[in-house]
């Protein structure tokens, strides 16, 4: 009786095993809804502390879709971290003070979270997983000197945590900067929270985006490039 109990329990925990990693993300190209797709656009921001600034180390990242109403329902990324100053790649700023200087800025750290029910659903209640990279691009137009906007495209990789053989790119190729601490805003209620090095939501200081075109790829099998971009290649595509 004992030994029919036991074989029982057994089966039942792999019954529950199963239920809870159904299968891994569907494959396939996934878009927002400004480029004809299904997911929602997103809305960020950047955290850093007294002292601290966009382009310095300590800037710490949090990216929710945004369906109108709510923050998170679909997909987030959240807790990468700068761990140097942005690389200025291109400058334009003439003797007047007008112009644009666009920089490279590397996150480390972080997660993501697709939603289960999102296209991608393949029978699971959700999809965590690892940010592997990324990198921001950021352009800054200038006026006497002065920072007067801001837009901003992303590269980045993750793989999933419960399916480390699924992997995911995601590019953002247009976010326009809304507003930020320095200049006196105050960021709204429906925009994320700042968030410090430590991934709480404590930051005192930040700037707020909306990020629009954006496409959400996942693949089955983990790949990398095999020729990685040189410094130069990176230069040549914001000249």
């Amino acid at each position: 009786m004992k030994h029919i109990a036991t074989t029982l329990l057994t089966i039942a925990a792999l019954a529950v095993a199963c239920t809870a990693f159904a299968g891994p993300p569907i494959p396939g190209d996934y878009q927002t809804t400004d480029l004809g797709g299904v997911i929602s656009m997103g809305r960020y921001t950047e955290g850093w502390q007294a002292g601290g600034a966009a382009l310095l180390p300590g800037t710490t990242l949090l990216a929710e879709s945004w369906n109108g109403v709510s923050l998170g329902t679909e997909w987030n990324y959240r807790c990468a971290t700068t761990a140097a100053p942005a690389v200025m790649l291109t400058n334009t700023v003439n003797a007047s003070g007008f112009g644009n200087r666009t920089y490279m800025k590397q996150f480390i750290g972080g997660t993501i979270w697709l939603s289960g029910a999102g296209p991608w659903a393949n029978g699971d209640t959700d999809y965590p997983g690892i940010l592997d990279s990324y990198t921001e691009f950021e352009t800054v137009q200038y006026e006497n000197f002065l920072p007067v906007a801001a837009v901003t495209n992303v590269q980045a990789t993750a793989h999933f945590a419960n399916y480390p053989a699924a992997c995911m790119t995601f590019a953002v190729s247009n976010g326009v900067e809304i507003g930020n601490t320095p200049s006196g805003m105050t960021k709204p209620a429906d925009y994320p929270d700042f968030l410090a090095a430590d991934c709480s939501p404590t930051a005192p200081h930040g700037a707020w985006w909306n990020m629009l075109t954006m496409t959400l790829s996942v693949s089955a099998g983990c790949a990398t490039s095999a020729h990685p971009s040189t410094w130069g290649a990176i230069k040549t595509l914001y000249r």
